[in-house]
C-alpha cells in the first residue's frame, strides 16, 4: 500500500461527521436522482417540503416518523436521499422493506443501488474488487461496516432475525396487518439509536399505517396567502373550476375545467390561477404546522398532497371522471385519487356522490302542471292539462319506508312521459299519518305503497285495511311474467301475489328487483334537462337529511354480483321510498322497457 493511500485512509478515519442539514449534504453531494424527472443535481428547491422532512429523519431525539403524502411528490425520494446521508455519516444496522423479497430486490437494482452511484461518498463505501460478493441486490455491505438490506415486508421472517437501528419501510398501506408492528421491534436493541420511518400513499381507514399516523404530531405542508398573510394547508376543497365547463350534451369540457380551475384563500377568497410559477411561490412560503401538538415529542407524522405539487386543473379532471366512474358503480377512480393524490385514508365521502341537481324553480307542496292523470274507467294514463283533470286520478304516488317505530314517506308527482317531481317526503310516525298525507295530496289507494321487508305483518295488515299495495325488495334481477298470449315475459317486479289475513281481508304484494329497480332509479336522476328526455326533479327547499340519504348505497360488485349495497351506516330510508317510486312507475309502464300510455289501476301489472 502507498503512501497517498495510507493518508487517504487516515483522512477519512480522522475526519469528523457532517452534522450539516441531510437535504444540505445531499445538495452537494448527490450529482443526480436517476429515476427522476428534473436532470442534474439534487435541488432541494424542487420539493421544499423535504427539508424538514430529511432534518427529521435524522433527528435523534426522534423514534418514529410517519410519512403519508401523495404518489409522485417526493415521498419516497426524501427517505432514500437521506439513506445516503446516514451511510456516509451516521453508519449502523438498517433494513429497508419494500412489498415482497421480489418487488424489493427489483428496487435495490433499479433505484436504490443507481442512487448510490450518484452519490461520490457512498460509492467510495460500495464493496468493490475482492469484496464484490457483499453487494447484492437484498444486503449491500459497505466498508465502513454498515449493512443495508432490502426486504419484503410480506415475509414474516424478515421482519423477525435481525437487530436494526434504522428501519425504512415503504408504501405500509400494503403491508399485512400487524406486520409494521413487527418490524418496529427490530430497533429495540438500539435503544434511543433507533429509528422506524414508515411512508405510504394513504390507505384504508384505521389501518395500521393510518393509525400510526394518528400517534404523531401529523404535521400538514401549509402555505401563507400572499394576499392576506392567513397560513393553510392545500385544500382540495378550496380548488374550483367553472360548473358550466360542459358541452351540448351537458357533459364535462375537460379543457375547459383545466382552464378555469383555481384555488381559492380560504380566508379572504382570493383565488390563484394554476400554474407551476403559482405552485412555486406558494410552496416558497410553506411550512408544516402540527396539527396534533399533544402527541409523544418522540412522534413525528408529515402529510401532504398533490395540490403543492401537480397541476390542479389535471386533478379537476381525473376527479370528475372517477366522480362519473363511481355514478356507475366503479369506485376504484374515486379510491385511487383520494389515496394517490390526496395522501388520505379511504373511505366514501358522500359530496363524491351527489348529483348536481339543477334547481326546478318550484317548492315542496306545490301542484305540477305537467302531471299525468289515469282515467279510472278505462285504467288508461292520460297527459291532461289542469282543466281536463276533473274525475280524473292524479298521477302521483306514496312510498313508505317502514322501520321500527317510525316511518319515512315520499310523495312524488309524475308525467305520463316518465318525468317526476318531489312533491313531499317526511318522517312520520304512524299508519294513520300516512292517510293524512293520502288525503292531502289526493292520492289513490291503490297508489300508496309500503315496504314490507321490516314489519311484514303490520304492513300486511294495514295495506288490507285500506287498499294499499305491499313490496317487498328482492335479490332477483326478474321475475317471470305470463303475458295475454301465453308467452312468459320477464320484467323487474314480481306478478301480484294475494296475502289473505282472515276471511274478510286479504292484500295485495309484489317482489321488486333491489338491482334493476336501483338501476332504474339511478338513470332517472341523471337527468335535470327536459331537452335529453324525462327528468327527474327536487324541489329548491329541499332538506340536506333527503339529499344526505339519497347519497346512501353504491353499485358495487360482490363475488362477480353487481349490487347495490348501503355505504357504511348510513341512513338510506328515502333511497329506498325513491326505489319504490321508480318500481310504481315501472309497473304501470311509465318508465322501463314496457313504457306505455295505457295501464289499470288496480292491476299495476296488467294483470287480471
Amino acid at each position: 500500500m502507498g503512501m497517498k493511500a495510507l493518508k487517504e485512509i487516515w483522512r477519512e478515519a480522522w475526519q469528523p461527521p457532517d452534522r450539516r442539514p441531510a437535504w444540505q449534504w445531499c445538495e452537494d453531494h448527490i450529482e443526480g436522482i436517476p429515476y427522476s424527472p428534473n436532470p442534474g443535481r439534487f435541488r432541494s428547491e424542487n420539493s421544499p417540503w423535504i427539508r424538514e422532512v430529511m432534518e427529521t429523519l435524522v433527528d435523534p431525539r426522534i423514534r418514529l416518523v410517519s410519512i403519508i403524502a401523495s404518489v409522485q411528490s417526493s415521498k419516497t425520494t426524501a427517505p432514500e436521499l437521506t439513506l445516503c446521508y446516514i451511510i456516509s455519516n451516521l453508519p449502523g444496522p438498517a433494513l429497508w422493506l419494500d412489498q415482497t423479497d421480489e418487488d424489493a430486490r427489483d428496487y435495490s437494482e433499479s433505484r436504490l443501488q443507481k442512487l448510490f452511484d450518484q452519490c461520490q461518498p457512498v460509492a467510495r463505501l460500495m464493496p468493490t474488487g475482492i469484496h464484490r460478493h457483499k453487494r447484492k441486490n437484498n444486503a449491500i455491505q459497505f466498508t465502513n461496516g454498515m449493512t443495508l438490506w432490502i426486504l419484503g415486508a410480506h415475509n414474516k421472517t424478515n421482519l423477525q432475525r435481525r437487530s436494526i437501528r434504522w428501519l425504512i419501510g415503504d408504501e405500509t398501506w400494503r403491508w399485512p396487518q400487524g406486520h409494521m408492528a413487527e418490524a418496529e421491534a427490530r430497533v429495540t436493541a438500539f435503544g434511543w439509536l433507533g429509528k422506524c420511518i414508515f411512508m405510504s400513499q394513504g390507505g384504508e381507514e384505521e389501518d395500521d399505517t393510518h393509525r400510526k399516523f394518528e400517534a404523531t404530531d401529523q404535521r400538514e405542508w401549509t402555505f401563507a396567502c400572499p394576499e392576506c398573510g392567513h397560513r393553510q394547508p392545500f385544500k382540495w376543497e378550496c380548488v374550483e373550476w367553472s360548473k358550466s365547463a360542459k358541452d351540448e350534451f351537458g357533459e364535462w369540457d375537460f379543457d375547459e375545467v383545466r382552464r378555469t380551475t383555481a384555488m381559492r384563500c380560504e380566508s379572504c377568497n382570493h383565488y390563484f390561477n394554476d400554474g407551476e410559477r403559482t405552485r412555486r411561490e406558494l410552496n416558497a412560503s410553506g411550512a408544516f404546522v402540527a396539527k396534533n401538538p399533544k402527541a409523544s415529542k418522540e412522534n413525528v407524522g408529515f402529510h401532504w398532497n398533490a395540490l403543492c405539487a401537480m397541476s390542479w386543473g389535471q386533478l379537476a379532471e381525473l376527479y370528475l371522471r372517477a366522480k362519473a366512474a363511481a355514478r356507475k358503480g366503479d369506485v376504484s377512480l374515486l379510491q385511487q385519487f383520494y389515496q394517490k393524490r390526496l395522501g388520505l385514508p379511504w373511505r366514501e365521502y358522500v359530496e363524491d356522490y351527489k348529483l348536481e341537481i339543477i334547481k326546478s324553480g318550484y317548492k315542496r307542496g306545490e301542484t305540477w302542471e305537467e302531471e299525468g292523470a289515469i282515467d279510472p274507467k278505462t285504467g288508461k294514463i292520460l297527459a291532461a292539462p289542469l282543466p281536463e283533470r276533473t274525475g280524473l286520478i292524479p298521477l302521483r304516488f306514496i312510498t313508505v319506508d317502514c322501520q321500527m317505530d317510525h316511518l319515512f314517506a315520499v310523495v312524488r308527482s309524475w308525467s305520463a312521459e316518465g318525468s317526476s317531481r318531489l312533491v313531499w317526503n317526511e318522517r312520520i310516525l304512524t299508519f294513520t299519518d300516512i292517510d293524512v298525507l293520502q288525503e292531502r295530496f289526493g292520492v289513490h289507494p291503490s297508489l300508496v305503497f309500503l315496504d314490507a321487508g321490516y314489519a311484514t305483518y303490520d304492513v300486511y295488515r294495514e295495506c288490507a285495511k285500506r287498499g294499499w299495495v305491499a313490496l317487498i325488495g328482492d335479490r332477483r334481477p326478474v321475475y317471470a311474467h305470463k303475458g295475454r298470449d301465453g308467452k312468459t315475459v320477464q320484467r323487474f317486479y314480481s306478478p301480484r301475489r294475494k296475502v289473505v289475513l282472515s276471511h274478510r281481508q286479504h292484500c295485495h304484494v309484489h317482489y321488486w328487483s333491489n338491482l334493476n329497480i336501483k338501476d332504474t332509479l339511478a338513470r332517472l336522476r341523471r337527468n335535470q334537462d327536459p331537452a335529453r328526455g324525462p327528468t327527474w326533479e327536487v324541489p329548491d327547499d329541499i332538506d340536506d337529511d333527503y339529499l344526505a340519504q339519497m347519497e346512501s348505497e353504491q353499485r358495487i360488485k360482490e363475488k362477480g354480483q353487481w349490487m347495490w349495497k348501503q355505504i357504511g351506516s348510513r341512513p338510506n330510508h328515502y333511497f329506498d321510498g325513491e326505489s319504490m317510486q321508480a318500481t310504481a312507475a315501472t309497473m304501470l309502464k311509465i318508465v322501463g322497457r314496457e313504457s306505455v300510455m295505457a295501464a289499470a289501476v288496480d292491476t299495476p301489472d296488467g294483470e287480471s
